[in-house]
């Protein structure tokens, strides 16, 4: 979505309701960075002023309440955002080698995102036994091993043998065979398995394997998938022959257009180069969930007791522009306010959500801030 990481640091603050940046008359100064003191204020003069090229943040500001609350001020480190992948591999007979390739790698490239602080699960809805199902033969069914997978392939080939390598909570493998032409049908048929095991506020990845292209339209998966899943956002990666070459049944034009529509990346199955695919599909994971738009909840000092109706967020972009960011109830109602945030659970929060648009709005900025305040009523999103 993004490839620009915030250089923010995360300030969980127990402080004042009121704070240095009200102006004396007690309204607080807009999002904006300050002109240089020797720029005219002359409306007649000539412009002479000029921009250093970094972001500057004019977002508008809603006043917190003027009374002051003293406190404490605790440094924390935003959280980095999970990533869900659901990957669809192709069983038809054309794709017996890109299977081995995807059974082979799939424990590195989970790996390789752990690595990197992500929690990450991982979903392979592709056939798990050799052996018929209904007129279509599989001959090279997919068994993960561990320590992604349970571990349990041993017994694999045998005929008619499931491979019990499912390893919650952290991978399911839905057994279901895929043909060349339906891997989008398949997807939202399945959600009843794969929707419940992914997390909510993860991001959610779709890595598509095929060496054909889709009867259904691009358009098909994504009206689709609102459906199914309103309050989230699909990122659609493709792993398809980009050129009609020799391991090609088609070129996988429209898994390539959804890949576009998404925000995914597309590696060419023409190059049988799986280790180059799935560095790709790391990198891309990657960077999805390098967003500091995650938060802990602060702990009160000892003796304080914390109340979730009493906390505010406040983003100071570094430059002398600062948003305060207005409290939704959940990540449903972000696209009704400009800017907002929310808790994972408002019952018992432990984790702050900043919403999507205002994720990107606070991206960029040089020495920003992002502060948790305690102790003061929470104002709403206007």
């Amino acid at each position: 979505m993004r490839a620009t990481q915030i250089a923010c640091a995360a300030v969980l603050a127990l402080a004042a309701c009121g704070d240095t940046r009200e102006n004396p008359d007690g309204v607080l100064t807009t999002a904006t960075t300050q002109p240089d003191p020797t720029t005219t204020t002359d409306p007649t003069a000539a412009d002479t002023s000029t921009t250093t090229g970094e972001p500057v943040l004019d977002l508008g500001v809603a006043d917190l309440p003027s009374e002051e609350c003293a406190g404490m001020a605790f440094d924390a480190e935003a959280k980095l955002r999970g990533a869900d992948v659901v990957i669809v591999v192709d069983n038809s007979s054309s794709m017996n080698f890109e299977m081995a390739e995807v059974q082979s790698r799939l424990n590195d490239f989970a790996q390789a995102i752990s690595d990197d602080g992500i929690e990450v699960r991982v979903v392979l809805l592709t056939a798990a036994a050799m052996g018929y199902y209904n007129n279509d033969w599989v001959a090279t069914p997919i068994c993960i091993d561990a320590p992604l997978g349970s571990g349990s392939c041993s017994s694999m080939p045998a005929q008619g043998t499931v491979a019990d390598d499912s390893n919650q909570p952290d991978f399911l493998h839905i057994d279901h065979y895929v043909n060349s032409y339906n891997s989008l049908p398949v997807i939202i048929e399945q959600h009843d398995n794969w929707g419940p095991f992914t997390d909510s506020n993860a991001a959610l990845h779709f890595v598509i394997v095929s060496d054909d292209d889709s009867l259904q339209p691009a358009g098909y998966f994504t009206s689709n998938f609102q459906m199914i899943e309103p309050d989230r956002a699909a990122i659609v990666h493709a792993v398809v022959p980009t050129t009609d070459c020799p391991e090609a049944s088609k070129i996988g034009e429209q898994y390539i257009q959804l890949a576009e529509l998404t925000g995914g990346v597309v590696g060419d199955l023409c190059d049988q180069d799986f280790v180059g695919v799935f560095q790709v599909l790391v990198n891309a994971v990657q960077q999805e969930s390098n967003l500091p738009c995650q938060f802990d909840v602060p702990v009160p000092p000892d003796g304080q007791d914390f109340d979730p109706a009493q906390v505010n967020v406040e983003f100071d972009d570094g430059q002398g522009g600062s948003l305060d960011i207005g409290y939704v109830d959940a990540a449903a109602d972000c696209a009704n306010v400009e800017h907002g945030w929310y808790y994972d659970d408002p019952a018992a929060p432990t984790t702050i959500f900043v919403c999507p648009q205002t994720c990107d709005a606070i991206q960029g900025f040089v020495g920003a801030q992002v502060q948790v305040v305690l102790g003061c009523a929470t104002i709403p999103a206007g």
